[in-house]
């Protein structure tokens, strides 16, 4: 973005300078006796030059410096000329006497801005860090020449505010820019510059402050309703970033771009319905636009409308055969509709035909995020070793100050597989190469817990949260995970009630604080607790799963629990627990088949998780399929570790024998 505006900015400089110096009729200054060879001598050079004799016309132009040695103008028309000659310090030689001859002159300021932007353009390609440093600001110093001569002229504020961004002093920019506004509140130029600079340095709250102010005023400038909507995005409240795109896009109904960024920031918002008309109004107006098509596909796919994405799918891989990106499409598209197999072949073969000895940075990306697509498909296959060889390929593309992350999947996979050992030793490996990768040292401390040294899995967790300054929520959820799991539910309220001190407004303490309440059947408060989360965060697929299954689970508010739980799957359509928790709000509602249908849809995505199978025995039972229904909690029993569990699906099994007998 940076590089577009200094070209932008070199072609106003100029443009301005090439205005006034055409402007004026003759030289001024000399003895009246050498006027008229003086514009002999400079109509020559405009006539060479037009020629491409640029050297012949600045020998002309030298001839007329010569019979008026301090012209200002004269200097400047013989820098012009160099620009266009391209030796650009032949041209800041001249451009400098020009200031000098007279300093209080803008124009030769704007000629000499000129001539060091275009350096420092160039340098961006091939100068040293200190020449670009340089041009830079030299180019700074012209701008602030140009403020103080000129003081009403907005435009070289604007300028200079920009460049002050460029340097990296950003509180100079937006005092520039401020200045700007006090002296004209409407100036939409200003006020896009500053809301930028804010967005750029964190500062959403503050940007969106700026352009609310200014649209109250100025409704009708689509720009800022646009640089709005990206601020509510970066804030990920896209139902208002959605209302902002949507004035944009009301202003210019012709351009598509408003269009698309209101229907992404719908989609986000998880209003498909809605995305979904925009998208396919896009691509009524644009039959080749790809990637209108590929986001309705993805509305459909999170729909669960699997039959409507691959047919749009499919479309778009007309328009672009091989296109490896429509291709990871269809494949997540095979995943969350249950075809695993095809999901998994589809990767597998993307990354066999792109593979190289070398990549891109592009490339690089792309093959990291199918690797972790496939990795994780694996796992879900129960595929371990297949999945941890995948993680390894990615830890191998990796950056080495990322690699603790890969690791800390590695050892997931190993915990998934039920191999705590292995787990524990590959990240007590990892820790010695990756020591301050926090993700790694969570994981480690988990794993150690759940080999049931909690006081040591705590107390590690305790010493990485004080080298982090002491307060760190992640450190917090994980520790209250630990107790919560070995039903310390004091400890764990103890760890929740600090954290919710520091962290009164983060989603994640009410999301622990249900759950927390709803393991001591405390289902009142945990609701209360979820309520508030999604009050945070309306669309939090886990949130409302949480709390839709409490309450689907209890027989309690089921036709709301039916769709908190829909909206969660829609949000995630491969989330295994999700659909669990879907499958078992229909079997509440005694809505048995599409109870199945999500049930075993389920299991396929998590087969080793034994309340799936519980759901599933349930569903058989209550139907008469018994041998079904035994086989599912026999299924569930051996998945169990927890004592509760066990005892639990043993007296299930035992009822069922006895049931059976009596028939």
């Amino acid at each position: 973005m940076k590089k577009a505006f200094l070209l932008l900015l070199a072609f106003w400089a100029v443009t301005a300078f090439s205005t006034a110096l055409f402007a004026q009729a003759t030289p001024a200054g000399p003895a009246p006796s050498d006027r008229a060879q003086i514009y002999y001598y400079f109509t020559n050079a405009k006539m060479l030059e037009a020629d491409g004799q640029y050297e012949r016309g600045v020998e002309e132009l030298k001839k007329a410096l010569a019979l008026d040695p301090n012209s200002s103008f004269l200097f400047s028309s013989i820098a012009d000329m160099y620009i266009r000659n391209r030796r650009p310090q032949d041209a800041a030689d001249f451009a400098e006497k020009a200031v000098q001859a007279d300093p209080n002159n803008a124009d030769p300021h704007r000629l000499l801005s000129r001539i060091y932007l275009d350096i420092y353009a160039s340098g961006i390609r091939r100068g040293t860090p200190q020449d670009r440093a340089a041009a830079l600001n030299r180019a700074v110093h012209e701008f602030e020449e140009i403020v103080r001569i000129e003081p009403d002229d907005q435009t070289a504020f604007l300028n200079l505010g920009r460049l002050y961004e460029e340097q990296g002093q950003a509180q100079k920019a937006e005092e520039i820019y401020r200045k700007v506004l006090g002296g004209s509140p409407d100036s939409e130029q200003a006020v896009k510059a500053l809301a930028q600079l804010q967005l750029d340095n964190g500062n959403v709250t503050g940007a969106i402050s700026s352009l609310e102010t200014f649209l109250a005023s100025r409704p009708a400038s689509e720009d800022a309703w646009q640089l709005l909507g990206d601020a509510y995005s970066s804030l990920n409240q896209f139902d208002k970033a959605a209302e902002s795109y949507k004035h944009a896009a009301d202003l210019v109904p012709d351009e598509p771009e408003f269009q698309k960024a209101y229907a992404q920031a719908l989609f986000f918002d998880t209003q498909y319905e809605e995305a979904g008309k925009v998208f396919q109004d896009l691509y009524r107006q644009d039959q080749t636009d790809l990637g209108s098509l590929v986001l309705l596909s993805e509305v459909y796919r999170h729909q669960m409308k699997f039959d409507l994405a691959r047919a749009i799918l499919e479309r778009a891989a007309q328009l672009a055969p091989d296109n490896a990106q429509i291709e990871l499409n269809i494949a997540l598209l095979d995943r969350d509709d249950g075809r695993l197999e095809d999901a998994l072949r589809r990767i597998t073969d993307i990354l066999r035909r792109t593979e190289r000895r070398n990549y891109t940075d592009a490339e690089r990306q792309s093959r990291r995020r199918l690797l972790t697509q496939k990795a994780l498909l694996e796992s879900t296959m129960n595929r371990y070793d297949d999945s941890i060889k995948s993680f390894m390929d990615l830890r191998a593309l990796s950056a080495t100050n990322d690699r603790g992350r890969v690791d800390s999947f590695i050892v997931s996979a190993y915990r998934e597989a039920r191999n705590l050992d292995k787990a524990l030793e590959y990240a007590d490996t990892a820790i010695k190469e990756s020591p301050n990768s926090r993700d790694l040292a969570i994981m480690r401390a988990d794993v150690v817990a759940e080999k049931g040294r909690v006081d040591e899995a705590i107390q590690a967790l305790q010493r990485i949260a004080s080298g982090a300054g002491g307060e760190d929520l992640d450190i917090d959820s994980a520790i209250i995970g630990i107790y919560e799991r070995a039903k310390k539910y004091s400890d764990a309220q103890r760890v929740l009630d600090q954290a919710a001190k520091r962290y009164p407004d983060e989603l994640q303490v009410y999301f622990l604080q249900g759950a927390l309440y709803e393991k001591q059947d405390r289902v009142g408060d945990a609701e209360t607790a979820f309520r508030k989360a999604l009050s945070l965060e309306k669309n939090n697929p886990a949130a409302l799963n949480y709390l839709g299954y409490m309450l689907a689970d209890r027989g309690l508010k089921l036709d709301e629990a039916l769709k908190l739980i829909q909206k969660a799957v829609e949000v995630e359509p491969g989330n295994g627990a999700y659909l669990d928790s879907l499958g078992w709000a229909y079997f509440r509602l005694n809505r048995l088949d599409l109870a199945e249908e999500f049930l075993k849809k389920a299991a396929r995505f998590v087969d080793n998780d034994a309340d799936i199978h519980d759901h599933l025995a349930e569903l058989h039972y209550k139907r008469g399929n018994y041998e079904q229904a035994r086989q599912e909690w026999a299924r569930a029993l051996a998945l169990s570790t927890d004592s509760a569990d066990i005892q639990r699906f043993q007296h299930k099994l035992d009822e069922l024998k006895t049931k059976v007998a009596e028939k």
